[in-house]
């Protein structure tokens, strides 16, 4: 007959149970479960008994039931709270009664929990536990809780009552949704709610408003019954819109000629001043509504961003910091990246509500903040003026190379050359940032139609060309050839170099092309003949730019050129990330001559950004220093209040090492691109400028497609200059023919000149494709 012995232990989960079945019992583990004097002495007993049957003989293992002794109400509490602090939901679970875990399954006890620390932000919980309250089988287990969230600080839940039942298998807590917090009944929720107040504005410079809160808009509706002349009316809404004129005529095609339909959005300003021409001209109707409204419905909307819905991947994350599930935040932008400052901080509540809304009990709450406008650097005028350029320059070159199958974008950018300041930023097509906000629906009928149009097109209205795309410089990068020379004294300012239509010194250098062209002979013009070093850069003369990069190749090193290019900024975002999403573009040192020499005229792999092309010439524009660009001017201090942020210029790099002269060689290069009768690139554009003088470069990249990238880089005055000016438009023409004269309107509205007009030829011609020999450049 086989003894079977008792353990007299406390209650031991399954593992800890498998290994007192056996006749070990190790010493630890007694201790390690507070086993009492008795049970130790009980214990002992059993061992000395088993140690007797062992000596008579018995080689099979004795198998030990164990008695348990359940913990006690209070160590059930405790291991409870204790698991919720450590987020461990099934050892929660496991302090649960019987009844409770067959009323509430484990994933729907989790996720009760869930709610509520996603809901408050819970990130700690402290607590004390008191006496049990005995009474039979049940009890009550008196505790404390504090629990902490970032937003509300530290929520204290005294005197509780966490009630417990005694059953075969020991204590267990009779649970409902009461014990996560007291009043959250079956139904009943707990939530945040936010007050928030009005969102601040966005500002110029100067105080104008560039995007203001309850503004009025008028939506504007057409009948083409009702015109006299569709096509006058299709062009004035082009110029008033800024919108590409024929996507005007598509959507004009979708409608029957008595179906009224909207066509888009103006502000008060342009119904003053064409108003009247937009009801003598379309016969619009208006429908006047309020709605957070953005300087020229998208003349800044690269700069300012727009609000709307908050996305559904980060709704949680929103609701911790305040948010309601129907605010709208700022998603592009100014209005993304200072969206603390312009929303300011909800007055906020943390309560618990009945399924019909009525407050049962409120927990926490905390004082909110007001909103801060943001100034902006940006010149308003002048913003609207440079979008308005962009716009004006693809509908009237339309039937040229603004159609469809060339080019889809341009970008400009104007920068404060004495302290980085952006004055202007515009990427072409733009659109109208309201199609992102709910309330726009009033007027905008099928909102989510135009969005997703916005979303598919192939021009990427979305994207910011000035800061987000990289492009092939072209014969503008040879500033930065001429800067590096003139440094190392590869030419002296009045030594001469013949510039041919054909350089066939490569294979001097080790280049593997024994005859590069000059871009005269592509466009059939004479030679350029003898030039000096500045005469070089204003001619744009290939052969010189192609003996430079050798040179600096083999006698300055393979790096050489490229280490000017970042002294001057290139190869680095300019810091205007992350209020405006930038690129770094592409500046590697060369590993053959031959890269060497695409490099020195902005081809091979050599890639930048429009602003910091914009950087670049502000530098040589002011004799040496290069700002970070910036946008923001000041935080708060619009409403007489304290300013709580003003921004001041801030230097990235000084060249202050190299000579003026190296700079005079430079800027006099690119002062003769405009003055220069015989040898300036776009003279034809600047010869008859009233009011100021620029300075500039012209640049035709090679693009990847027939269709080559236009530049135009430029400061002005000449004299104390003020202002970088860089457009860029893309797969289009030659840099003289496109990007010079959309800069002659930006520097007009600047200079407060007015009346130039775009080129003829632009509207009157078909597209002729240029044929830019692979390894060269445009003028």
């Amino acid at each position: 007959m086989q003894l079977k012995p008792v353990y007299i232990l406390p209650r031991l989960d399954s593992g800890t149970a498998r290994r007192y079945s056996n006749t070990l019992l190790i010493e630890k583990e007694i201790q390690a479960k507070k086993v009492n004097p008795l049970q130790r002495f009980l214990t002992g007993l059993w061992l000395l008994l088993l140690a007797a049957c062992g000596a008579a003989g018995s080689e099979a293992p004795v198998i030990a039931p164990i008695i348990q002794i359940s913990k006690t109400p209070e160590q059930v509490v405790t291991d409870f709270l204790t698991a919720w602090r450590q987020k461990d939901y099934p050892a929660m679970y496991a302090q649960l009664s019987p009844q409770s875990q067959n009323f509430y399954s484990l994933p729907v006890f989790q996720r009760q929990y869930e709610n509520v620390e996603t809901t408050m932000n819970l990130s700690d919980l402290s607590f004390q536990v008191g006496k049990a309250r005995l009474q039979g089988a049940a009890a009550e287990v008196r505790y404390d809780v504090s629990l902490t969230s970032p937003v509300f600080g530290t929520i204290e839940d005294r005197n509780r009552i966490m009630r417990l039942i005694e059953q075969p298998g020991g204590w267990g807590i009779v649970w409902s949704s009461m014990d996560i917090f007291d009043a959250l009944a079956a139904g009943s929720r707990l939530e945040i709610r936010a007050q928030r107040p009005a969102r601040a504005n966005i500002y110029d410079r100067d105080g104008s408003l560039l995007a203001e809160e309850n503004g009025t808009v008028f939506a504007l509706y057409v009948a083409q019954q009702d015109m006299a002349d569709v096509d006058a009316c299709l062009d004035l809404l082009a110029n008033v819109l800024r919108r590409q004129r024929r996507t005007l005529v598509a959507l004009f095609s979708n409608y029957f000629p008595e179906t009224v339909f909207y066509v888009g959005t103006i502000d008060p300003e342009t119904n003053a001043a064409r108003g009247a021409q937009l009801d003598q001209t379309c016969a619009v109707r208006r429908i006047e509504s309020s709605i957070r409204r953005y300087a020229g419905l998208g003349a800044a909307a690269h700069v300012t961003g727009y609000i709307g819905q908050i996305p559904a991947d980060q709704a949680e994350s929103y609701q911790r910091q305040g948010y309601n599930a129907g605010d709208l935040v700022g998603l592009a932008g100014v209005e993304r990246a200072y969206e603390k400052e312009l929303a300011g901080q909800a007055e906020q509540v943390l309560r618990i509500v009945s399924p019909g809304g009525v407050l049962l009990r409120e927990l926490a709450g905390t004082q909110g903040s007001d909103p801060q406008p943001v100034t902006l650097t940006i010149d308003r005028d002048l913003q609207l003026a440079v979008a308005q350029a962009l716009a004006d320059a693809y509908n009237w070159a339309e039937p040229n190379w603004a159609a469809s199958e060339h080019s889809p974008g341009a970008g400009a950018v104007v920068l404060d050359v004495n302290t980085g300041a952006v004055l202007a930023l515009a990427s072409y097509p733009t659109f109208d940032p309201s199609v992102f906000n709910p309330k726009a629906s009033d007027y905008m009928p099928d909102r989510g139609v135009l969005l997703s149009d916005l979303n598919t097109d192939p021009r990427q209205p979305f994207k910011n060309r000035v800061t987000q795309e990289q492009y092939f410089p072209g014969s503008t990068f040879k500033i930065v050839t001429t800067f590096a020379a003139a440094a190392e004294r590869l030419m002296t300012p009045t030594e001469l170099f013949m510039c041919s239509l054909e350089w066939t010194n490569g294979p001097r250098y080790g280049d593997t092309l024994p005859v590069r062209s000059d871009w005269r002979k592509t466009d059939g013009l004479e030679a350029a003949g003898e030039v000096t070093i500045s005469l070089a850069l204003t001619a744009s003369c290939n052969p010189f730019f192609y003996e430079m990069g050798g040179r600096l190749f083999r006698e300055r090193g393979d790096s050489a050129l490229v280490n000017y290019a970042r002294q001057l900024g290139f190869g680095s975002k300019t810091g205007l990330d992350p209020v405006l999403p930038e690129v770094a573009g592409n500046l590697r040192p060369p590993t053959s001559v031959e890269q060497a020499i695409n490099n020195a005229i902005g081809q091979g792999e050599l890639q930048v950004t429009i602003i910091q092309m914009a950087r670049m010439v502000a530098a040589i524009a002011n004799g040496g220093t290069v700002y970070k660009p910036y946008l923001v001017q000041q935080i708060g201090g619009m409403d007489g209040g304290e300013a709580l942020f003003q921004a001041q210029p801030e230097v990235v790099n000084t060249l202050d090492e190299y000579d003026a002269s190296v700079f005079q060689i430079v800027q006099d290069g690119m002062c003769g691109v405009t003055t220069n009768a015989d040898l300036g690139t776009a003279v034809a554009t600047f010869r008859d400028v009233q009011g100021y003088t620029v300075c500039g470069k012209t640049g035709t990249a090679q693009s990847g497609r027939i269709e080559p990238h236009a530049w135009f880089v430029s400061y002005a005055p000449r004299e104390n200059p003020q202002i970088a000016v860089v457009v860029m438009a893309e797969f289009s023409r030659e840099g003289s023919e496109v990007a010079a004269p959309i800069t002659r309107r930006i520097l007009d509205a600047y200079f407060g000149q007015s009346g130039w007009l775009y080129p003829d030829w632009w509207n009157e011609s078909p597209y002729i494709p240029l044929n830019i020999p692979v390894g060269e450049t445009g003028g």
